[in-house]
């Protein structure tokens, strides 16, 4: 199978390692440094259980692959219009397109309407170039379970070995199609499922990290230190539990979220979380998809944030002030 990973930071690193062990043919689009890296010393994923390095061909110009089986995008999400202009060479008449994104997908209200309400995420596509120019009829949502950080160009830092995807599709009509996508991925590495309705992995990683992005980002603080403060802790529970709430306003009752026993067992991981590392390089933030798309989501299901809509104000300013919003 020909797959294309558009934007091979850590996430798309790690899927295209993955991809080329299950014996995939593997390209990348990538820019500056990372690109270079990638050309001139291959693809280098360390673990905590080993390292290995990958060979892959990379370019910055979609035209140099031609049409693919899948494309994977992994961009950041202020970059998917610009993605959309110009992944054209990349898409035949089957090509599918997967979208690995923190927070909310682009796609989310196309073909669901809970409890009969009309779902506004404009905000995700407000000149609709992702709809014309990409389309939900071929889209596919890529949920992950992983991270780390790229510690120089072409090097891949994971925050633990192996790892968990979801993978669906946006519209319900073309289950059959990506579950034969999915199953001819044949990935080991990874635990890959297949999700019927891709929105209920969404949701179910989204609240759980919807407290600490936010947080991370305002205080330079690691996931284990948000969790480990009991102050800091019950702000990122709040946060959860309305982003909780706002899920089964649209039936999305197998969250997984329980408050008790994330004070039971706080997490302690050291890892800074993408959002941090983005603010801490210079990086457009991801305001849109997480925390703006989710106070739009409360509004429309009538639900009260009162623990977000504190957060949501002071990152974005936060965000203005390092230039990264």
């Amino acid at each position: 199978m020909k797959v294309c990973i558009y934007g091979a930071g850590v996430i798309g690193g790690l899927l295209a390692g993955s991809l080329i062990k299950a014996g995939h043919e593997v390209c990348a689009i990538a820019g500056g440094p990372q690109r270079e890296a990638l050309r001139d010393k291959g693809l280098t994923l360390v673990n905590p259980s080993g390292s290995a390095t990958y060979q892959l061909p990379v370019s910055d110009k979609p035209a140099d692959f031609g049409p693919q089986d899948l494309v994977i995008i992994t961009t950041k999400t202020p970059a998917l219009d610009d993605v959309a202009e110009h992944i054209a060479p990349l898409l035949g008449p089957q090509t599918m397109v997967g979208f690995s994104v923190n927070g909310v997908f682009w796609f989310y209200g196309d073909g669901f309407q809970p409890h009969g309400a009309k779902i506004d995420v404009s905000r995700l596509d407000p000149n609709g170039v992702l709809h014309k120019k990409i389309g939900a009829e071929r889209a596919l949502g890529v949920v992950v379970w992983s991270g780390g950080e790229i510690r120089e160009p072409g090097v891949i830092r994971a925050s633990r070995a192996g790892g968990r995807v979801a993978i669906g599709p946006a519209l319900p009509q073309n289950a059959a199609r990506s579950r034969a996508l999915v199953e001819a991925m044949n990935i080991t590495d990874l635990t890959v499922e297949i999700a019927d309705d891709v929105r209920v992995p969404m949701w179910e990683k989204f609240i759980s990290v919807s407290g600490v992005f936010g947080l991370c980002a305002l205080t330079g603080a690691t996931i284990g230190q948000i969790h480990g403060n009991p102050e800091t802790q019950a702000v990122m529970l709040a946060v959860q539990s309305e982003a909780d709430r706002i899920a089964r306003a649209h039936g999305i009752t197998d969250t997984k979220f329980n408050a008790e026993q994330v004070r039971a067992n706080p997490v302690a991981s050291p890892h800074k979380p993408s959002m941090l590392q983005d603010l801490e390089r210079g990086r457009r933030m991801e305001i849109e998809s997480t925390y703006l798309v989710l106070q739009d989501l409360a509004r429309q299901a009538g639900i009260a944030t009162p623990a977000l809509d504190v957060v949501t104000p002071l990152l974005a300013m936060r965000a203005r002030v390092a230039g990264c919003y």
